[in-house]
């Protein structure tokens, strides 16, 4: 019993190991898509649902942020959308690797 225990725990280990691996490897073209979709002229608020459907982090911005950088929390943060707004308006999104 102890040995199936073991096996299936190691199994588990290794299935996360490759789903983190896949993440990363494919975070680039997943981000890019999704900073394609953030428009210039989207509020602030449009913004936020988006990421928030996306599951994409940090969800706190206000009219005052100038710069966002809207994270995959899937690879830990290293793709993200780097936002420019300006008066709670989106400016431009682009690409970033946090490497």
């Amino acid at each position: 019993m102890r040995r199936w225990m073991v096996r299936l725990a190691g199994a588990g280990l290794l299935l996360y190991v490759a789903w983190f691996a896949y993440s990363l490897a494919t975070g680039r073209e997943r981000m890019t898509n999704l900073c394609r979709q953030i428009a210039p002229g989207m509020s602030v608020a449009d913004l936020l649902t988006l990421a928030e459907d996306k599951g994409l982090g940090p969800r706190r911005l206000d009219a005052a942020t100038k710069l966002a950088y809207l994270a995959e929390t899937r690879s830990f943060g290293r793709h993200a959308c780097r936002v420019e707004l300006d008066h709670g308006v989106v400016k431009s999104a682009t690409y970033n690797y946090a490497d």
